[in-house]
C-alpha cells in the first residue's frame, strides 16, 4: 500500500511540472494569478489571515507540503481543468458555459455588480463544476474584490503602500541636523499595524482620517528616531562630521541609520587603530576580518591566519553606536581554541601512529619527520592551522607504507615463535604457573561456592570470576565485608580501589596478564553455553593464578578433566551434597492455590508479564527476567526476601546469582525456545532452576512442581533422570590478538571477513573448536561500514548490543558514526518519565534505555575519551530503574492494537488486532481490486 500511495505522489508532482514547465510545485505557485489563488483559497476552504497574494501562495504551498493525498489531487485537477485547451469539435461547450453564465448570475440576482465585478467574477468561476459554484463562494469573491479595491484607493489617495503586516509604507522628507550642517534627505516610514478587515464597518471618511492620524504619527516616531541617533553622534568616537554627513546622504531611502554602510577604508582605518596587523575583506553581506599568527611544532615555526566572520549590519552598528570592537577577545579566543584543537589533532595523529609501530622499532623522531613533511606545506599553502582529513590519510598512508615491512618482519618472527593451533600457548603466564586445578561439584545449594569463597578471602590476591554483573556485585561485597580491600569490574562498571589485593569481575572482564595467587571460577557448567561457553573455557585455560577453584555441577566434571589433562596439569575433585532435601510434588498447583514463598518459572519475557498479570489479583508478586537492568532484578528479589511480595514470576534468570528464600519451584512449562529452536528443557537446566527451592538455613525442604500435569510429568521424568556429562569440542574465543594476527596475515581490517576466516578455517589441538560468533559476525558487518581501526572495531564487535531491538540499532549506528568522526559521543538522557509505565510497550521502551545505558558504559571503558557523559548515563539509570521497579510494582499494564488502540489481552502474540489485520489483508472481506472499484463509483456517484 505504501508503495502505490508513493506512486499515486510521484504522478500528482509529474503533472505540476508538466503544466507548469519543468517547475516544482513551490515555484509554480508564485506564477498562479490572484483569481486563480482565490478560488483554490475558496475551493479547499481556506481562510488566510489577508486575501494578500503573498499570504495565499504561503497557505497554498503549506498545504502541499502537509501531504494530504486529497488536497495534492483537489489543487492538480483544478489547475489541469483551468490549462486544458478546448479541442475542436466539441461543440456543446459554449452551450455548458452559457449556462453557467446563467447560473452565476442568478446567484447574483440581488446583488448590485459593478460591470468589472461582474466580469471577473464569469472569468473565475467559469472552469469550475456547476456543482462546485455556491453563492457563498461568489459572495466571498466578489468581497474580496471589494476590499482589494478599497485598499489600492486608499494606498492612492493617501501615497502609501500596504505591506504584509498590514502596515503602511511611504517615504518622507526628513532634516537631519549635525553639529555644523544640516542637510534633508527622504527615508522610508512605516506605521504601526492596521486591521483592514474594519474597513467594511466603518465610513470612508472616518478611514481615511484615521489612517491619516497614523501616517503623521509615523512620521512623528521616525523624527524622534533620527533624533535620537544624531544626539549620540557628537564627538563620535570613530567617525569625523565630514565621513558621517557623506554616509548618511548617501544611505539607501530604506534603511536604518544605525547600518548606513561605512567605507571599507573607513572601516579599514578603525580596525588598525585597535591593532595595525588586522585586514578587512569584503565578502558580500559579511566582512571577514584576518590576522597573521604563528605556532611551533617540532621545533618548527609555522605561520597561520586567522579569520573571524561579521555581519556588515553588526560592524557598522558598533561603529555607529561608539561600541568597543569586541575582535581583539573574539580573535585572542578563537587562537586559543585554534590551537588547542590543534595540539590536539597532532597529539591523537601521533598516538595513532605510535600505536600503528607498536612493538616495532623505530628511528628517534621519525613519528614527528612524517607528520612535518605532510602538514607544513598544507599549512603554508591554505593558511590554516588544521590537520586535514585529506592530510591525515596522507601521512598515515605514507607512514605505513613505511612500517610495512617492519611489520612482515615482526609477524614472521612472531609466527616462528608460536602456533596459534596450540591453543594453551596463547597464555603464557598461566603455563609459566604450573597451576593447581580444584573442582568443587555438587548441586545447588550444597555449600561449593560458599567453600570457595572462604579459601579466596584466606589469599594474599585472587580473582572471582562471576556468570553475572550481580553475582559479581554479590562476591564484591562478600569480599568488602571480610574486611579485604577489593575492586570491581564489571563490563559497565568499575570499582577501583587502589589498594585491592582481590578483583570481582563478570568472567568476560578477567586480565590474563596480571598474576594473582588464587582464582575462583563460578558456574563451570557454563562451558556448555552455546554463546558464551568460550569465556569460560578461555578463563579455564588461561587464568594467571596459582590455584583454580572452580564451582559447578556434577555434569561438568568429565569436560575438566579433558581440560586439565590436555593442560597436562593437576586436578583435584571435591564433591558436595546439597544440604536439604529436594522433592517433586505429587499433584500440580493451581493459579488461585499458590502459596507464599513461591516462584513461577517461565521462560520469556512475556510469559511473565502475562502470569504477573494473572496473579497480581490474588498476591502481591516480583517479577525477574533477563531483560530487565541488574538493579531492577536485585530489588525485585529484595521485595520478595522481605516479604513485601509473596509471589516471584521468574525466567531462567533466578538459576544462578539470587539467593532467594524460596520454599517451592514451579514451572509453568517444560519447554523453551533457545535462540534456534523451541524443545523441552533438559535435565541440567531442570536441576539447576529447580535447585534454588529450599535455601538452606530457612526451609527444612524445597518443592518442585507445575501449574499443570503435563509440565509435571516431564519435570518429574526429567528431574530424576541421570545427569548427562558435558562433551567435548568445548569453544574458544578469537582474541584480539588473534583478530591481529590473523588481519596481518591476511592483510585485511575487515573484522567480519577476519571473524569468518577464524570460525571455518581455525583447528586446535585438543578438545577445542572455534566459538559460536554469530551474533559477534552480525555486530562487525555493520561496525566494517564506517571507517575505523581494527582494533575499535573488535572492542565494538564484543559490545553488548541487542540489534533485534530498532531503538538500540539506531543508537549504535550513531555512536559508530561519532567514532568515525572523531567526535565525543553524547549521552542524552530520557526526558520526564511519567509515574509508572501504562503499557507493555511503555515498559519494554523503559527497558531498551536501560540496555541503552550499559552499552554506553560498556563502551565507555574501551573509549575512555570519547564516551565522556558516564555519570548522565548512570544518572540516567537510576531513574529508568526506579521507574521499572514502580511499574513492576503497579502491575497493571495493558496491550493496545498499534492501529486502532484496542485493548488486547496481555498473552496476545501479534501487536494488531484481529480486525485492523482483516481490514490491511482483505479490506474487510472484499480484495484491493474491488475495493478499488468501490471507491471509483463512489467518486462517480458524488461527481
Amino acid at each position: 500500500m505504501a508503495k502505490k500511495k508513493r506512486r499515486h505522489y510521484i504522478k500528482l508532482n509529474n503533472k505540476i511540472k508538466e503544466l507548469f514547465g519543468g517547475l516544482p510545485f513551490d515555484e509554480a505557485a508564485e506564477r498562479l494569478p490572484d483569481e486563480e489563488l482565490m478560488e483554490l483559497m475558496l475551493l479547499l476552504e481556506q481562510q488566510p489571515p489577508t486575501l494578500e497574494r503573498e499570504e495565499m501562495i504561503r497557505t497554498l504551498r503549506r498545504l502541499w507540503s502537509d501531504g494530504e493525498f486529497a488536497v495534492r489531487k483537489t489543487i492538480v485537477d483544478y489547475l489541469n481543468a483551468r490549462r486544458k485547451k478546448h479541442r475542436p469539435g466539441k461543440t456543446d461547450s459554449s452551450v455548458k458555459a452559457t449556462d453557467k453564465v446563467e447560473t452565476i448570475l442568478g446567484l447574483l440576482e440581488d446583488v448590485d455588480l459593478s460591470p468589472d465585478e461582474e466580469q471577473i467574477l464569469l472569468e473565475s468561476f467559469l472552469d469550475q463544476r456547476r456543482a462546485k459554484i455556491t453563492r457563498e463562494k461568489l459572495l466571498a469573491k466578489l468581497e474580496y474584490l471589494r476590499r482589494l479595491k478599497k485598499i489600492r484607493e486608499l494606498e492612492t489617495r493617501l501615497e502609501v503602500n500596504f505591506n504584509e503586516n498590514n502596515q503602511m509604507e511611504f517615504t518622507a522628507p526628513f532634516t537631519l541636523k549635525l553639529e555644523h550642517t544640516d542637510f534633508s534627505k527622504h527615508l522610508l516610514v512605516r506605521s504601526r499595524p492596521i486591521d483592514l478587515s474594519l474597513l467594511e464597518s466603518e465610513e470612508e471618511a472616518s478611514w481615511t482620517e484615521e489612517l491619516q492620524r497614523l501616517k503623521e504619527e509615523a512620521i512623528r516616531a521616525k523624527e524622534e528616531e533620527i533624533d535620537l541617533f544624531l544626539s549620540t553622534l557628537r564627538n563620535h568616537r570613530y567617525l569625523t562630521e565630514e565621513e558621517i554627513l557623506r554616509f548618511l546622504r548617501r544611505m539607501p531611502v530604506d534603511g536604518e541609520l544605525r547600518h548606513a554602510p561605512i567605507d571599507d577604508s573607513v572601516l579599514e582605518r578603525i580596525l588598525h587603530e585597535t591593532d595595525p596587523k588586522l585586514y578587512l575583506i569584503d565578502s558580500g553581506d559579511h566582512y571577514l576580518i584576518e590576522r597573521e599568527k604563528d605556532h611551533e611544532i617540532f621545533g618548527t615555526l609555522l605561520r597561520y591566519r586567522l579569520s573571524l566572520s561579521y555581519e556588515k549590519n553588526f560592524l557598522t552598528a558598533a561603529v555607529w553606536e561608539s561600541r568597543d570592537l569586541p575582535i581583539l577577545d573574539d580573535l585572542e579566543a578563537l587562537n586559543t581554541s585554534t590551537v588547542e584543537q590543534f595540539r590536539a589533532a597532532v597529539e591523537s595523529l601521533t598516538e595513532r601512529m605510535a600505536q600503528h609501530a607498536q612493538g616495532l622499532e623505530l628511528e628517534p623522531g621519525i613519528i614527528e619527520r612524517f607528520i612535518l613533511q605532510f602538514l607544513e606545506p598544507q599549512i603554508v599553502a591554505s593558511g590554516r592551522l588544521k590537520i586535514k582529513e585529506k592530510t591525515k590519510r596522507r601521512i598515515l598512508y605514507h607512514f605505513d607504507e613505511y612500517l610495512r615491512p617492519l611489520r612482515e618482519k615482526r609477524m614472521r618472527e612472531e609466527l616462528l615463535a608460536k602456533t596459534i593451533r596450540d591453543f594453551k600457548r596463547l597464555f603464557p603466564i598461566a603455563r609459566r604457573l604450573k597451576r593447581r586445578i580444584i573442582f568443587h561439584a555438587g548441586p545447588t545449594n550444597s555449600g561449593k561456592t560458599y567453600a570457595a569463597l572462604e579459601k579466596l578471602k584466606k589469599a594474599e590476591s585472587g580473582y572471582y570470576l562471576a556468570p553475572l554483573r550481580l553475582l559479581a556485585l554479590e562476591g564484591y561485597e562478600k569480599l568488602k565485608e571480610a574486611g579485604i580491600p577489593c575492586s570491581l569490574i564489571t563490563g559497565e562498571e568499575e570499582i577501583i580501589d587502589e589498594e585491592s589485593t582481590h578483583i570481582s569481575s563478570t568472567i568476560e572482564m578477567l586480565n590474563m596478564e596480571v598474576e594473582v595467587e588464587r582464582c575462583v571460577i563460578d558456574e563451570i557448567q557454563m562451558i556448555d553455553d552455546r554463546d558464551r561457553g568460550w569465556a569460560w573455557a578461555n578463563a579455564l585455560i588461561g587464568a594467571p593464578a596459582k590455584e583454580v577453584i572452580l564451582t559447578g555441577s556434577e555434569n561438568a566434571v568429565t569436560a575438566v578433566e579433558e581440560i586439565c589433562a590436555y593442560l597436562g596439569e593437576e586436578l583435584e575433585i571435591v564433591r558436595f551434597e546439597r544440604k536439604n532435601p529436594l522433592e517433586v510434588m505429587a499433584h500440580p498447583v493451581p493459579a488461585r492455590k499458590i502459596e507464599p514463598g513461591t516462584a513461577i518459572v517461565a521462560f520469556s519475557r512475556k510469559e511473565v508479564l502475562t502470569l504477573k498479570q494473572q496473579l497480581s489479583t490474588r498476591y502481591r508478586t516480583s517479577v525477574v527476567y533477563g531483560n530487565l537492568s541488574p538493579e531492577v532484578r536485585r530489588e525485585e528479589a529484595r521485595r520478595f526476601r522481605e516479604g513485601e511480595s509473596e509471589v516471584l514470576v521468574a525466567t531462567d534468570a533466578i538459576a544462578m546469582g539470587l539467593n532467594l528464600p524460596i520454599r517451592t519451584i514451579l514451572f509453568a512449562r517444560d519447554n523453551k525456545f533457545d535462540g534456534l529452536r523451541r524443545r523441552e528443557l533438559t535435565t541440567a537446566e531442570i536441576l539447576q532452576i529447580a535447585g534454588r527451592a529450599g535455601r538452606y538455613g530457612i526451609h527444612e525442604h524445597g518443592h518442585v512442581g507445575a501449574l499443570d500435569a503435563a509440565t509435571l510429568l516431564t519435570i518429574r521424568e526429567k528431574f530424576h533422570a541421570p545427569l548427562p556429562p558435558i562433551r567435548p569440542p568445548f569453544s574458544v574465543m578469537a582474541s584480539l590478538e588473534h583478530v591481529l594476527l590473523i588481519g596481518e596475515i591476511l592483510e585485511t581490517d575487515r573484522l567480519q571477513e577476519i571473524l569468518e576466516f577464524f570460525a571455518e578455517n581455525m583447528e586446535f589441538e585438543g578438545p577445542f573448536q572455534a566459538a559460536n560468533i554469530e551474533s559477534m559476525m552480525e555486530i562487525a558487518a555493520i561496525v566494517d561500514e564506517y571507517e575505523l581501526d581494527l582494533r575499535s572495531r573488535y572492542h565494538l564487535a564484543c559490545a553488548p548490543v541487542s540489534i533485534g531491538s530498532p531503538y538500540i540499532d539506531s543508537v549504535f549506528h550513531r555512536y559508530l558514526a561519532h567514532l568515525e568522526r572523531g567526535e565525543a559521543v553524547p549521552y542524552i538522557p530520557p526526558r520526564d518519565l511519567p509515574e509508572h509505565a501504562y503499557t507493555n510497550e511503555e515498559l519494554l521502551n523503559a527497558e531498551d534505555r536501560v540496555k541503552e545505558v550499559s552499552l554506553y558504559l560498556w563502551l565507555s571503558f574501551k573509549f575512555r575519551e570519547q564516551f565522556p557523559d558516564t555519570q548522565r548515563a548512570r544518572d540516567a539509570r537510576e531513574r529508568l530503574n526506579r521507574f521499572i521497579e514502580d511499574s513492576l510494582k503497579k502491575g497493571d499494564f495493558v496491550k493496545r492494537c498499534r492501529r486502532c488502540g484496542k485493548e488486547l489481552d496481555f498473552s496476545y502474540r501479534f501487536s494488531i488486532c484481529e480486525s485492523c489485520y482483516l481490514k490491511g489483508r482483505r479490506g474487510g472481506g472484499k480484495s484491493w481490486r474491488r475495493r478499488r472499484k468501490d471507491v471509483q463509483r463512489e467518486r462517480s456517484a458524488k461527481a
